[in-house]
């Protein structure tokens, strides 16, 4: 395998309240708003890994609790694949790529592009 995977791209946390969750880790911890849409809030605490913050109504299914980073989606979905890991589909969100995979202990991941 080519190592495609770049870094861990963020964190990854289902919350009841998104508009209060944000309002809260600005207003309260001094995080900053990186990115931000109707579904999701990605905020960042200086330099490091950003956090990211998805209303636990709009994702009901399993969430990985954070994602890595590739410039080369479909090459790592391929490898991965022929490396015997359980991958789940590609999915496109229009501004962002995503699959799930699962690791040897049954963990669900996720690698992003965008």
């Amino acid at each position: 395998m080519k190592h495609r995977l770049e870094r861990i791209d963020t964190v990854l946390l289902r919350v009841p309240d998104l508009e209060r969750t944000v309002r809260w880790y600005t207003e309260t911890l001094g995080l900053k708003i990186k990115w931000r849409t109707d579904l999701i809030a990605t905020l960042k605490a200086g330099d490091g890994t950003p956090i990211t913050f998805v209303p636990q109504d709009t994702v009901k299914e399993a969430c990985p609790f954070f994602n890595f980073y590739t410039s080369d989606l479909r090459g790592a979905y391929e490898e991965m694949k022929l490396l015997g890991v359980e991958v789940g589909p590609i999915r496109d969100y229009g501004t962002v790529q995503t699959f799930d995979f699962k690791d040897d202990s049954g963990q669900l991941l996720n690698v992003c592009h965008f």
